[in-house]
C-alpha cells in the first residue's frame, strides 16, 4: 500500500508492504528514492508507520545520497554528448566483450549503449546487454569488471554465489570494482 508521510514537514511518499516469514520490520530505499516499509503479518500498519519515523534519520541520509547520484549523473554530460560518444563506447564494449566472451562462451542477442541515468549496465533474458555510454569515462579495469558483470549474468540471472563465481574467474578483485564503482 502506497502512503504519504509528513517526515520533518515534507511530505513522503512510503510503500507499506505486509509479508509473511518475516520476523523484523525492514526499511529500504531504492536507487529512485522510493522507501519500503515491509513488516510481519502480525505486526499493525500503525507500529510500521511509528517505526519509519523513528528511523527519519537513517532514511533522510539515504535519500540525501541518492539524490546526489541523481544529480551528479544527470547532470554529467547530455544529448549532444551522448551522441558524440556512444560510437566510441559501443567499440570499446565490444572489443572487451570478445576478449572476456572467449573466457566464458555466453551466447547474446544485441548489445545497446544508452543514455542511462543510475546504471551502468544490464542484462536481460531475452539476452541483451545494455552498457551506459559513460563507460567509456571509467578506468580500464572498471570497464572490465563492468563487461564480465554483465557478461556473466547470461549464465546466472542473478547474485548468487554462482554468479559470484564466475566473475572471480576472470575478474579476480571483483568486491574492490564493485565497491569502486558504487562511489562514482
Amino acid at each position: 500500500m502506497k502512503k504519504e508521510i509528513k517526515l520533518d514537514g515534507e511530505n513522503l511518499r512510503c510503500f507499506f508492504r505486509r509479508k509473511r516469514g518475516l520476523n523484523a520490520l525492514r526499511i529500504s530505499v531504492n536507487s529512485r528514492g522510493e522507501v519500503s516499509v515491509s513488516y510481519p503479518w502480525w505486526i499493525g500498519e500503525r507500529k510500521a508507520e511509528n517505526f519509519l519515523l523513528e528511523k527519519k534519520d537513517w532514511i533522510k541520509k539515504q535519500l540525501e545520497k541518492v539524490q546526489s547520484e541523481q544529480d551528479r549523473l544527470l547532470n554529467w554530460g547530455g544529448r549532444a554528448e551522448y551522441l558524440r560518444n556512444k560510437e566510441n563506447a559501443r567499440m570499446l564494449v565490444y572489443r572487451r566483450l570478445i576478449h572476456y566472451n572467449q573466457f566464458y562462451g555466453f551466447e547474446y542477442r544485441r548489445i545497446a549503449i544508452r543514455d542511462q541515468r543510475t546504471r551502468w549496465g544490464s542484462c536481460s533474458t531475452k539476452r541483451h546487454l545494455n552498457f551506459n555510454y559513460r563507460i567509456i569515462f571509467l578506468p580500464d579495469e572498471l570497464v572490465d569488471y563492468l563487461i564480465v558483470h554483465e557478461l556473466c549474468h547470461l549464465g546466472e540471472m542473478n547474485h548468487s554465489k554462482r554468479f559470484w563465481e564466475l566473475v572471480g574467474k576472470t575478474i579476480a578483485d571483483y568486491k574492490r570494482h564493485s565497491r569502486k564503482l558504487r562511489k562514482i
